[in-house]
């Protein structure tokens, strides 16, 4: 599962940040203490576009007010860097906490490697987990399964509870929801982008700190009974175990002590992409030409791991998915 300092369950200390959150909100709660305690001027991460219950930008968060604006998980595509190099320019004195995607946060490191002027500007880089990313037309689907006239107003995804729901408020004010379940499970997760199939990290491998749900188990399975939120939490760097640490003893988390073995049951879908991976990536490279470039992620030891049986029958599915694809593209 990647390098890491110290692995545990958190949540954020403030109820309030706790329930809002899509998880526990400890990402919330640490970008909260890096603001208050001064060590960055602003948060880098994901909120809807103003006016727009749908689409999602890049906002620039300078507050408390502003950092909880935008908490809680967004499930549809962002174009998270098309205007990165405009803000780094016009806030040159300044430092941000980043908070994105695994595959935001490998970006801001290339972009350090491209620019290493820009290193200083970015000195704390937070992940949340991630199964990938669903289409907007999946967003659509999941709304238009309401069968309600009125105009959306605004719409979450997770949240208002552990793993919350798929909540859409209407202009007339009716208010429909779905189960995470019900959103996820049978709607939003069913269309993913064939990048994110193969993509070798969902669990943060590149970040200081990375969190994702805590889920309980069932016969060795996620729960997702409605339960108070709790975040499952890899501390990768010395810079994010010192950070961490600080924003427990500030008071802005809580934590408790995580039984390591029980990782495969409480991510099991991340656990065993890890071992699968290596094999979609073979076969992508195979079929391809060599057109990916992915060094440092671990896959080929993990990939050796991995049931021989499971693992031809998940390579087979990837070629069929890559032949779909390049027959839908021309």
């Amino acid at each position: 599962m990647g390098g890491v300092k110290t692995i545990c369950n958190a949540w954020a200390s403030d109820s309030t940040i706790r329930h809002k959150s899509a998880s526990g909100g400890v990402t919330t709660a640490l970008a909260i203490y890096l603001l208050e305690s001064g060590k960055v001027d602003a948060v880098l991460h994901i909120g809807t576009i103003e006016n727009d219950y749908l689409h999602n930008e890049l906002c620039v968060s300078r507050t408390r007010k502003e950092i909880c604006s935008h908490c809680g998980s967004r499930y549809a595509p962002v174009s998270m860097f098309s205007n990165i190099f405009r803000i780094l320019e016009n806030n040159k004195q300044e430092k941000f906490c980043f908070i994105g995607k695994p595959c935001d946060v490998a970006a801001v490191r290339n972009i350090i490697k491209e620019y290493p002027q820009y290193e200083s500007k970015f000195p704390y880089l937070l992940a949340i987990f991630c199964a990938g990313m669903p289409s907007y037309n999946a967003t659509i689907q999941a709304i238009n399964s309401f069968a309600h006239n009125s105009t959306p107003i605004s719409l979450s995804y997770r949240g208002d509870g552990w793993p919350g729901y798929f909540t859409v408020k209407y202009s007339d004010g009716k208010v429909n929801r779905m189960t995470y379940n019900e959103s996820w499970g049978k709607i939003l997760g069913r269309q993913l982008g064939f990048r994110c199939k193969i993509c070798p990290d969902g669990i943060g491998l590149l970040a200081d700190i990375a969190s994702g749900d805590s889920w309980n188990t069932k016969d060795g399975y996620p729960d997702f009974t409605e339960s108070e939120g709790r975040n499952f939490c890899f501390i990768r760097t010395n810079i994010g175990k010192q950070i961490f640490d600080e924003a427990v003893k500030a008071g802005y988390i809580e934590t408790e002590i995580l039984d390591i073995d029980k990782i495969k049951d409480i991510q099991r879908y991340q656990y065993n992409r890890r071992h699968l991976i290596g094999w979609r990536v073979l076969v992508v490279q195979l079929l391809s030409g060599f057109i990916l470039e992915f060094k440092g992620f671990g896959f080929i030891k993990t990939s050796l791991k991995t049931n021989f049986f499971v693992a031809v029958r998940d390579a087979l599915g990837t070629a069929k998915r890559f032949y779909k694809l390049k027959k839908q593209n021309g």
